[in-house]
């Protein structure tokens, strides 16, 4: 049944955009984009001297639809302990149907932000926002997005019991 299914599909997606445009709509190609966090230990982790100061996410994406996307670009936007962070990862991966990859996008921390995650508990929950442009064969997606609430970090370097102006 399922070879019946991937020709159906196979030949579907070879027909002009008008006949299937039901298929490649980008409401539901965006239904069946599955993203999380790795569940790795240390999928985030920041980096919290000076010298290092960044953080690294480790984003798993999985390809639902019946035809392959391209995952153009990745921002994601952190909040931890009213520290803010991004990071980004430019250049993507294609992704089959079907399958999963994962992308590890990086950014830098600023020095008021670096303060701020040092002040945090060991324990402090971090917020992340992510924003993906997909592209399918007819579209390019830039509304997709998702929420992860209450992810655990894995600090470096952590100095601990420092006020926000740097003073023991």
């Amino acid at each position: 049944m399922e070879l019946v299914i991937d020709i159906f599909f196979a030949l579907v997606s070879r027909l002009p955009k008008f006949v299937c445009w039901w298929l490649y709509s980008p409401k539901r190609t965006k239904e069946n984009v599955e993203v999380s966090i790795s569940a790795q230990e240390g999928s985030v982790e920041l980096w919290c001297d000076e010298a290092q100061a960044s953080f690294k996410v480790i984003l798993e994406f999985k390809n639902n639809n019946p035809f392959p996307i391209e995952i153009d670009r990745v921002e994601i936007s952190g909040q931890l302990h009213n520290a803010s962070m991004k990071a980004f990862e430019l250049l993507g991966a294609k992704l089959e149907k079907n399958k999963k990859v994962n992308l590890y996008p990086r950014g830098k921390l600023d020095e008021s932000s670096l303060k701020r995650v040092n002040q945090a508990a060991d324990d402090e929950a971090l917020r992340l926002e992510v924003k993906v442009v997909i592209i399918n064969k007819y579209h390019y997606i830039r509304d997709f997005s998702c929420h992860f609430d209450r992810l655990m970090c894995k600090f470096y370097n952590k100095k601990t019991n420092r006020s926000l102006d740097g003073t023991p």
